[in-house]
């Protein structure tokens, strides 16, 4: 277990399984935030993974992080100055994220693999960056365990692109195509399913947990069991992250739903 955590913190960013600034900062950044997010939006509406969308599906890498959530925040049992230490430098890396995703979308002569591509190396980049901070933060070999673990249950297939993952899954060239086809169609249904929240919340979150459930019967089907069984102690207990996790409100900020344990996973 202790290799696992090792691993893990290697390449985590926790999530998995993720605001610009501390909450009180915020507001100054605010409409320039979403002057970046109007344009992007326009560059590359429907992309997998396109940064600044508001109030939309925005791929690994959320402006709002995953852990901002208050059930998550629980579960990792992080106190206020872990929090705003994380919160903080997530902001950081988020925002020459963002940059970067900018660039990318503005660049006409991308193919769609090559931009693909692209975006998958830029999050491998915020990753990595942001794993020095969780490293010098979360101390406590426990805690920090169980923040790799709902990290890497909150990315879900955009898990399977770290190259960290599929050597310590010794995935296959056919598990990698296979995998990664089904996150591209996720990032689509993603994007689709944050129009819809939007205006229909309740109906949004039976389909988004509908599909949580679809891939996860997904991964299952395509790793060995002894890739099944790396694979589940590597996230540990299963979470059920809800939709607001993933979903942010048109201000940027995670919605107050909360997170339960399921056996979904």
């Amino acid at each position: 277990m202790n290799r696992i955590v090792k691993f893990a913190s290697l390449s985590v960013c926790a999530t998995l399984w993720t605001g610009l600034v501390f909450a009180q900062n915020q507001q100054p950044n605010q409409q320039q935030n979403q002057q970046n997010g109007q344009q992007q939006n326009q560059a590359q509406p429907n992309q997998s993974g396109t940064a600044g969308q508001r109030g939309g599906y925005q791929g690994a890498y959320g402006q709002t992080p995953w852990f901002s959530n208050q059930a998550v925040r629980q579960q990792l049992k992080f106190d206020d100055t872990q929090y705003n230490k994380l919160n903080k430098a997530y902001g950081e890396s988020w925002q020459r994220y963002q940059n970067q995703m900018a660039e990318i979308n503005k660049n006409k002569d991308l193919t769609d693999a090559q931009r693909a591509q692209r975006m998958s190396d830029l999050q491998r980049e915020f990753g990595t960056n942001f794993s020095s901070t969780t490293n010098q933060v979360i101390t406590d070999p426990t805690q920090r365990e169980r923040y790799n673990q709902l990290y890497w249950q909150y990315l879900g297939y955009d898990a399977f692109n770290d190259p960290m993952v599929q050597q310590k899954l010794n995935l296959t060239d056919e598990q990698k195509q296979k995998l990664g086809q089904y996150s591209r169609e996720w990032g689509t249904q993603m994007n689709d399913y944050s129009r819809g929240y939007a205006t229909d919340r309740e109906g949004t979150s039976k389909k988004f947990n509908e599909s949580r459930k679809q891939a996860n019967e997904r991964i299952n089907s395509i790793l060995t069991k002894e890739q099944q069984q790396t694979w589940h102690q590597m996230i540990g207990d299963p979470y059920n992250f809800e939709p607001s996790t993933y979903f942010q409100s048109s201000s940027g900020q995670s919605n107050s739903d909360t997170s339960k344990k399921s056996s979904g996973q």
